[in-house]
């Protein structure tokens, strides 16, 4: 199975201005060589060679382009919004049973806190930097399971079906979350696309064979927009890298929260 090269993934990390200047000017570069190269040697340098082009048959390249990446778009900001409505109900979830066992006393209590404090720990520094870089959705996680072993420790009673209800809810959306890092868009979507932008290109060029003045105007703007349709795309494409990643805010505030109520003088479980 082909993937993506890890070449890829550190593009998709750089700076939201850097990758948009890299986009123009690789695009940049495509529509200078077809202003410059390409057209001359098709149409000849007065642009008479060729003969008139319709407009129709770059117009139709160009639609395809566009209804091809209105395609590509709405699936990757969709799970882009899956993953960051997964890293709140997994928050939430933690953060309610945390406030759960708030109310208990004595070494279950304690154990409890101990055995969330670290699971969440584990999430936050240890799991969530690995998703960048993520390749099956299976991750171990002895906190978790440490996690899960104290509830099922607990007596019977409304406390232990609640807790243990609210960690089948973090799992779901941790398995959720995982299953989306370890998600890889296939080559064949950006070289397609990548082929339909440079025929755009190219048509567009061979429409104004006959100006070069309209040519190279036609060219820088229709590259421009092929970069800016790149840019949405790359943004959010993997929701756990670059500028835009999906990260553990509500799970860092909830540590921090955790952190200060175990410090707090009246926090004694003992």
């Amino acid at each position: 199975m082909l993937t993506t090269p890890a070449c890829f993934d550190f593009f998709l990390a750089l700076p939201m201005p850097l990758m948009v200047g890299s986009l123009l000017v690789y695009w940049g570069l495509f529509a200078f060589v077809v202003h410059r190269y390409l057209v001359p040697w098709i149409a000849g340098r007065e642009g008479k060679r060729l003969g008139r082009l319709e407009a129709e048959v770059p117009a139709q390249i160009g639609l395809a382009f566009g209804l091809l990446i209105s395609f590509i778009a709405m699936p990757v900001w969709e799970q882009h919004n899956l993953a960051e409505e997964s890293a709140r109900s997994e928050a939430a979830a933690y953060r309610e049973m945390a406030e759960s066992i708030e109310e208990m006393a004595g070494a279950e209590g304690k154990s409890l806190h101990d055995s969330l404090q670290n699971a969440i720990n584990f999430i936050v520094n240890t799991e969530w930097p690995q998703l960048a870089q993520l390749l099956s959705p299976r991750v171990t996680a002895p906190p978790l399971r440490e996690l899960r072993t104290t509830i099922n420790s607990l007596p019977e009673g409304t406390l232990h079906i609640e807790l243990r209800d609210l960690y089948r809810r973090a799992s779901d959306a941790r398995e959720t979350r995982l299953r989306i890092a370890a998600t890889r868009p296939p080559p064949a979507r950006w070289g397609i696309v990548g082929v339909l932008a440079i025929l755009t290109l190219l048509g567009v060029g061979l429409i104004h064979a006959d100006s070069r003045r309209a040519r190279r105007m036609a060219l820088g703007m229709v590259s421009i927009g092929i970069s800016c349709c790149f840019v949405l795309l790359f943004a959010y494409t993997r929701p756990y890298i670059g500028q835009f990643a999906v990260g553990p805010e509500d799970l860092r505030v909830l540590m921090f929260d955790m952190n200060e109520e175990e410090t707090a003088p009246q926090f004694s479980r003992l």
